[in-house]
């Protein structure tokens, strides 16, 4: 018996669900051919599409760099316990967790997002399911689907509970007295701006952990998570101080060089004095950073001061706290080393905690900031419907209405958003009814709290910075009402309007600027679900519009959105580009939504604008975000891939937004190969890519066969398997240079191959036709859009990187190298097939996924008018458009030999003085270094 079928059994038959864990080794979970007849609940086509989908089990991959992606997914969807995934749920239902802890990341067991990513794996396995016809992956569906209706009856079970009372913070024996005892949701909260005022600083206290837990703050002073300084009593491996002004991405950090204890008294402080910081574990310093330029005077006012409680929202502290106290200066080593004996006395603030019990925590600095002891409900509320299911109590949702921001909440319409999207996905393309019937029970609890609620009360609620994030739960909604005609489902979408962005939008007026990116995308995927369902052409319009705000607008050159370099996830301005390259730039989830939007429109208009962005960012982003090497325990995907010069990307993001979406898409490579217009008349291939299309209705099968996009020839095999009239559009890429060449059953074809556009083939087909495309890849430069001098290398549609460690822009020039044919590749040397060097740095792809560091952007320096050896000593003047001198010229090439350049270069050097660029005597200088110049062919 094979391997996978007794595996596949072994989970049916399994009496506990660990069954389900078996994993086959590292690369063996490649996809076989899924047949056609998977139980795939393809939804209705909607009355105004031009063009369909296939299903996703009617297309499979073959060999190439995607299918290699894929497989690793696959690996890891195949390896990773489903019950981890169910361990958060199961905990909220008060059911058995069957000691499984859950994923971590923001899906540990306390946060706030706690559950999303559980929706995305459930609909990576369903999409692996119908991509590979494995049964292994709709058992592990049927598996979750199972649980999570069981957490659903329990949830129900429970309807109208009242909410538990919390439980005050116990007093215990501390290490000089007593001590406040933090287990759970509890904390310390100190004054306002208690720390505000200082420059040099101590802080120190005795510490009693129950339980290390990565990230749980010691203390944390701020204003959320922009402006905060914290001591984390673990940051995976030791504890670490950090300050920052600018988010996670700018803190200034202080790390420790082992773990702490737990069930013992340990000593910590932190002491900054002038540019060095110290962090000191029982009386001896562990870690030092003397660039420190942030200190406390730096974060202004701050409100949240806490022992025990994170601004991010991380699990709370659980230990023992005593003697806590700040100081106003920066103790000494030796000073540090006498608090081990004596309690101390902190002159900003002292917290001995010594009163038998109450709220209070007195100040004994004499400066009177008393401190409250504060405990949180560590229970919930019953639900307020049936139909109620998520990871966490309902009372994120009931917060939301009161409009709480981040971190007190965080988005948990879009956790929702995650776990009706896993269900849908699972009903869909594993056939799972009882993911329809849970999915429906949770449609009606969304109606019943947002069906109720004012418009103006709801877009204040999505209005707010994360906390009103709900991803595209208008999209589901909409959804829900195509399969079941309820009309209280496309109400519940209709809440979801995002009315001022929605009105700007649909008047084309571009408000974009600094709104979170991944918070409104999934909203216009809504806005076009909800047109496909109402016809309400505002909704349509908003999506169209919004699309061409962002499209180039906002794109980097490997399709990744530019946001600003203080923060990536924002929308940057309109047509910056080089003023948002950071190191955070390029958020994956942003393209996998992107991709979705562009699909649907491309459905609607088959416009193929939408097309030509969906390889960019495809071949680009989205190919270049899984590290080349196996896991079965991280997804190794990446959250950001930056832009900046020098930077590099990093893998991992279990747990992660990220890393929920680069599961989708890694096992989704094949939903829009090849498309089909409404009537079934056209087949529409979209992307070049080693696959295999099954269109029996048509009596059909397409194989095509190409090395896409690793072969620079850019030469794909389409074979006909089948016969009769078909018309075939084959989609020129936008990047074409070098002609695209069509040829069918070997004879050339008379096509207008403009890029951009669609070929169309129009014919009676038989068995065995081939249909032979030839694209050759050529190098070329892509001009940022604010700074043109800035610019980048792709190589047909893969974007290159120059690797280099250096981390600011390196300058190339090009034209002096340039031959009559114009071709950058003249000035660039080829090494292997796709790799170059170019200036002593190797020119590779984007999509080799390591960590080296590498430059998407370089800065073009082409200062004179230089033709070859000769120069002619005149500076390489520039319109008002940044065209330069050099560009105009070149941009005549290929030339058929050295008259036809001369002429080109006198006509220009003629334009130029015409408009007060260039003297006569200057252009008699350039006209003379043309002729010396001796360009080669």
């Amino acid at each position: 018996m094979p391997r996978r079928e007794a595996l596949r059994l072994a989970v049916l038959a399994a009496a506990t669900p660990a069954a389900l864990t078996l994993v086959s080794p590292a690369g063996t979970a490649q996809a076989s051919a899924a047949p056609a007849s998977l139980p795939q609940n393809d939804p209705a086509v909607p009355a105004g599409w031009q063009v369909k989908p296939f299903a996703n089990s009617q297309v499979t991959l073959g060999d190439s760099l995607f299918s290699a992606n894929r497989d690793r997914i696959l690996n890891f969807l195949r390896a990773y316990p489903a019950d981890r995934m169910l361990s958060n749920f199961r905990a909220n239902a008060g059911l058995d967790t069957l000691g499984a802890q859950p994923p971590g990341g923001w899906d540990d067991a306390t946060g706030n997002l706690r559950g999303h990513y559980s929706g995305h794996f459930l609909s990576a396995l369903a999409l692996a399911y119908a991509g590979s016809g494995d049964d292994f992956y709709k058992d592990k569906v049927d598996y979750m689907v199972t649980a999570l209706g069981e957490c659903q009856d329990a949830l129900a079970e429970r309807v109208g509970e009242p909410a538990p009372q919390p439980t005050p913070v116990a007093r215990v024996a501390g290490k000089f007295g007593r001590a406040a005892k933090l287990d759970g949701p509890q904390y310390v909260s100190l004054p306002a701006d208690i720390v505000s005022g200082l420059d040099d600083f101590t802080i120190s206290v005795w510490l009693n952990p129950a339980a290390i837990s990565t990230w749980s703050r010691i203390f944390d002073f701020g204003t959320g998570t922009t402006r905060n300084m914290f001591l984390a009593v673990s940051a995976g491996s030791a504890p670490r101080f950090a300050i920052t002004t600018s988010g996670g991405n700018g803190e200034q950090q202080v790390n420790g060089n082992g773990q702490l204890p737990t069930n013992e008294w340990t000593h910590v402080a932190v002491t900054l004095s002038g540019s060095t910081g110290t962090l000191y574990v029982n009386g001896s310093p562990v870690g030092t950073n003397t660039g420190m330029t942030l200190k406390p005077s730096s974060l202004g006012p701050t409100g949240n001061n806490w022992i025990g409680k994170s601004q991010y929202g991380d699990a709370y502290l659980k230990a023992a706290v005593d003697e806590f106290q700040i100081y106003d200066r920066a103790l000494t080593e030796a000073e540090i080393a006498a608090l081990m004996s004596d309690a101390g006395g902190g002159n900003v603030a002292s917290y001995r905690f010594d009163e038998e019990s109450g709220e209070r925590a007195g100040d004994s600095s004499g400066r009177g900031a008393d401190a409250r002891l504060v405990s949180e409900a560590s229970g919930h509320p019953g639900p307020s419907h049936p139909g109620f299911l998520a990871a966490y109590p309902e009372t994120q949702f009931i917060q939301l209405e009161q409009y709480a921001t981040y971190p007190t909440i965080w988005a948990p319409y879009y956790t929702c958003h995650m776990i009706m999207r896993g269900l849908l996905d699972a009903y869909r393309f594993a056939g799972n009814e009882q993911a329809l019937d849970i999915v429906l029970k949770m449609g009606d609890w969304v109606h019943s709290r947002l069906g109720r609620l004012p418009r103006a009360q709801l877009d204040r609620m999505w209005s707010i910075y994360i906390a009103g994030e709900y991803n595209a739960m208008n999209s589901v909604m909409a959804e829900l009402h195509a399969i079941s005609g309820k009309e209280e489902y496309l109400t519940a979408a209709r809440c979801f309007d995002n009315t001022a962005l929605l009105t700007a939008t649909a008047d084309n007026q571009d408000t974009l600027n600094r709104k979170h990116a991944n918070q409104h995308i999934p909203q216009f995927i809504g806005y076009l679900s909800i047109f496909e369902q109402s016809d309400e052409r505002q909704y349509f319009t908003a999506a169209v519009n919004f699309w061409d705000m962002v499209v180039p607008h906002r794109i980097f050159t490997d399709g990744g959105l530019a946001g600003p370099s203080d923060n990536g996830e924002l929308f940057g301005a309109r047509d910056v580009i080089v003023g948002t390259l950071g190191t955070n730039n390029a958020e994956t989830c942003c393209n996998y939504n992107m991709l979705k939007l562009s699909r649907g429109l491309f459905f609607h208009t088959a416009d193929p604008k939408y097309m030509q962005y969906y390889e960019r960012a495809l071949y680009g982003q989205i190919l270049a975000s899984r590290r080349n090497t196996d896991s079965t325990t991280n997804p190794l995907l990446t959250y950001f891939i930056p832009m900046r010069p020098g930077a590099s990307r990093s893998y991992g993001n279990l747990g992660t937004c990220c890393g929920g979406t680069g599961l989708e898409s890694h096992t989704k490579f094949q939903d829009s190969i090849y498309f089909r217009s409404a009537d079934d008349s056209t087949l529409y291939v979209n992307l070049y890519l080693a696959s295999e299309l099954s269109w029996p209705d048509k009596g059909f099968t397409i194989k095509q066969s190409t090395d896409y996009p690793a072969d620079p020839k850019g030469e794909t095999t389409l074979t006909v398997d089948g016969s009769g009239r078909l018309v075939v559009k084959l989609r020129v890429p936008y990047w074409v240079e070098e002609g695209f060449t069509v040829r069918i059953n070997g004879a050339e074809q008379k096509v207008d191959a403009k890029p951009g556009e669609y070929v169309t083939l129009d014919r009676n087909w038989r068995r065995g036709d081939k249909i032979r495309l030839s694209m050759p890849f050529s190098l070329r430069v892509e001009k940022a859009l604010d700074i043109p001098t800035t610019q980048s290398i792709a190589y047909g549609p893969v974007p290159m990187v120059a690797k280099s460690d250096e981390t600011t822009y390196r300058e190339f020039s090009f034209y002096r190298d340039f031959t009559l044919s114009g071709d950058l590749e003249d000035a660039i040397t080829p090494t292997a097939p796709m790799t170059f060097t170019t200036h002593g740095l190797p020119l590779v792809p984007l999509y080799v996924n390591d960590t080296d560091r590498y430059h998407a952007y370089f800065h073009r320096v082409e200062p004179k008018i230089v033709f070859g050896k000769v120069d002619s000593g005149v500076p390489n003047y520039e319109r008002e458009d940044s065209v330069t001198f050099l560009d105009a010229v070149w941009a005549e090439a290929p030339f058929e030999n050295r008259g036809r350049f001369q002429s080109a270069v006198a006509r220009t050097a003629e334009d130029w003085v015409g408009a007060g660029l260039m003297t006569s005597t200057e252009k008699d200088a350039v006209v003379s270094a043309a002729a010396k110049a001796k360009l080669r062919p």
